[in-house]
């Protein structure tokens, strides 16, 4: 009986030997050594990096329109003006301007996963601390503060995916990144929804510290970015990368192997934001005002204007990796064009106007779904993040003049008339987008 024991003993453990020896070897198919530095393979993680930006853009919705929500019964507690009211939502834009110029090189000098992982953290919890404010001065000052964090995020996921996936897989992923936007807005419906009636405004920003959940969930399974370390390990050992810069400051945007890149990539977020923005600002009050929609008819209209947005950047993604982003870009823009004026500027009819809506929405987001990884592809990756966060935030800058600026147009043009012009935009952008072209080959 002894012997039998012996036996089954010596054959658990070589059972066990082998499948440690066989989980060994797998950990090494996926982990490479590079300069005492070790590296991941990338394919191991797309799905799980893919899951992390469209998750941190949803929370960057989330914490965006609840802002726009609780601002009406913000003024009605407050006893506030449209300009006391605009000064907080001013101080959030403005916020996420200068994020990008701040996480940016962080995630250049420090790396994706750390810097990714830091904006999250750092607008949950100081979105969670707007909930405390006790007039408009301290709630624009921390969604100010909050805005440094939101503004970053987006450049932060897009560079994460440039880096994690394949160029035939690129557009897509980011295509998936951007519906976190439209789900976001449906979330932040359904927290008003759940939580005002019962807790008040306020509830709508403590629960901006379910964000905290996505950083951990970053720090503790999410690796660092395989091209960034690689870069990491050449400059280790003193050798030169083949980017055409090494050092991470606001001017090697500018030096000759860059500005190129730099400025037409900041045209073409520029123009995409102030359209986004043209829209997204007034559009609600264009429904109530100018076409005399109730409540119930707006928030329909603006439910299925975002179901365009989702099949838009599905089909985007695809025919994206498929055709080039940059063709699917030129080809996208110039079609918003057109149909953005004719939408706003040439139709009268409501079921038309709904319908076209959709349409727009649909093509608008396809040029958006490839914008992410084109972008990023633009820049060498040692300053990949910075110029990425740094062409979206200047863009970003810029746009926060067009709510201010349409608002006065609107006084002589109307609403639509003034909106309707910004789709010269679009064509500024496809012909900013034709001047570069796909750079599919990331590397360290």
């Amino acid at each position: 009986m002894s012997l039998t024991c012996d036996t089954d003993n010596k054959a658990e453990g070589i059972l066990i030997r082998i499948i440690l020896r066989r989980g060994f070897m797998e950990v090494a198919k996926t982990v490479e050594e590079v300069n005492g530095i070790e590296v991941v393979d990338p394919a191991k993680h797309t799905g799980k990096v893919a899951a992390v930006a469209f998750a941190g853009y949803t929370f960057d919705a989330v914490d965006m329109v609840i802002t726009a929500l609780a601002l009406p019964l913000i003024m009605k507690e407050w006893g506030l003006n449209m300009m006391q009211a605009g000064t907080v939502v001013t101080a959030l834009l403005i916020g996420a301007c200068f994020g990008g110029f701040i996480f940016g090189p962080i995630a250049d000098k420090f790396g994706r996963k750390k810097a990714l992982m830091w904006c999250i953290a750092f607008f949950s919890v100081t979105t969670a601390l707007a909930g405390f404010a006790q007039d408009h001065i301290q709630l624009a000052v921390l969604r100010f503060v909050a805005g440094l964090g939101l503004g970053a995020e987006w450049a932060l996921g897009t560079t994460m995916i440039a880096e994690f996936y394949p160029v035939e897989k690129r557009g897509k992923a980011s295509a998936w990144m951007m519906i976190g936007w439209p789900a976001g807005y449906f979330i932040a419906l359904g927290l008003q929804a759940a939580l005002v009636p019962l807790f008040g405004w306020r509830a709508l920003f403590f629960a901006g510290t379910a964000g905290m959940i996505l950083a951990a969930y970053i720090w503790l399974y999410i690796p660092e970015s395989p091209v960034w370390l690689r870069a990491q390990a050449k400059k280790k050992l003193g050798a030169s990368t083949a980017n055409p810069v090494a050092a991470v400051k606001l001017m090697d945007l500018f030096k000759p192997a860059n500005i190129k890149i730099t400025s037409l990539t900041t045209t073409i977020c520029l123009c995409a934001l102030m359209t986004y923005w043209a829209v997204n600002t007034w559009l609600p009050t264009l429904l109530l005002q100018e076409r005399g929609l109730k409540l119930k008819g707006v928030i329909l209209y603006l439910v299925m204007f975002n179901i365009g947005n989702v099949i838009g950047f599905i089909f985007g993604g695809r025919i994206g990796d498929k055709l080039g982003k940059r063709n699917v870009m030129v080809v996208s823009g110039v079609l918003s064009a057109i149909m953005f004026y004719v939408w706003l500027g040439m139709t009268t009819d409501m079921t038309l106007f709904l319908w076209l809506g959709v349409l727009y929405h649909a093509v608008g987001a396809t040029f958006w779904a490839t914008l992410p990884a084109f972008i990023a592809e633009q820049f060498p990756t040692n300053i990949r993040a910075f110029g990425t966060s740094t062409s979206y935030s200047a863009g970003r800058f810029a746009s926060t003049l067009i709510p201010m600026a349409l608002g006065a147009a609107a006084m002589k043009y109307g609403l639509s008339g003034a909106i309707a012009f910004m789709a010269v935009f679009y064509l500024i952008a496809s012909a900013a987008t034709f001047m570069l072209r796909d750079r599919a080959n990331i590397e360290a």
